[in-house]
């Protein structure tokens, strides 16, 4: 054989995600949104405490997927610095402040809520638990777009 046909036989490009992987990353975001937003819904509060839990449930989603996207775009740049000094980051370092500080926030202002909740313990676990998934599902789903997007514009740039 070849030494271009074995390297390119053992340099195949295999995706990350399988279609199972990527179902159950969207099942676990639409489960987490549904467990966040059905407590928010059947909260025995006013509306404005409720309107509270469902505006920081919402925050959790965008700050979370932010972050991932910074801490990766971030990741990605040192690495291409270190072979292309010229690199310019796709971040501002005051972008990657506001997106932890909007996380933190988020975060704070979610437990801070759950935590005066005037409810018993349980139900206070429970909400606790719900944003505590929903900050991991929507990390674990935006990995999963951004990695089945490279995916696919890395084989169909292979095949041409």
């Amino acid at each position: 054989m070849e030494t271009n046909q074995v390297r390119r036989t053992l340099n195949v490009y295999r995706r990350r995600n399988t279609p199972t992987y990527t179902f159950m990353a969207w099942a676990a975001f639409a489960m987490a949104c549904g467990f966040e937003f059905f407590g928010v819904y059947t909260l025995k509060q006013p509306l404005s405490v409720q309107g509270y839990y469902a505006v920081t449930g919402v925050l959790l989603i965008i700050t979370s997927f932010l972050l991932q996207k910074i801490a990766r775009d971030n990741d990605e740049d040192k690495f291409l610095k270190e072979s292309n000094p010229g690199h310019r980051n796709r971040n501002t370092s005051a972008f990657s402040f506001l997106a932890w500080a909007g996380f933190v926030i988020a975060v704070a202002a979610q437990f801070i809520g759950i935590a005066t909740l005037e409810e018993p313990f349980y139900v206070k676990g429970y909400y606790a638990i719900a944003a505590a998934f929903l900050i991991v599902s929507c990390l674990v789903l935006q990995k999963t777009i951004r990695d089945n997007e490279e995916d696919n514009a890395h084989l169909n740039t292979e095949e041409d």
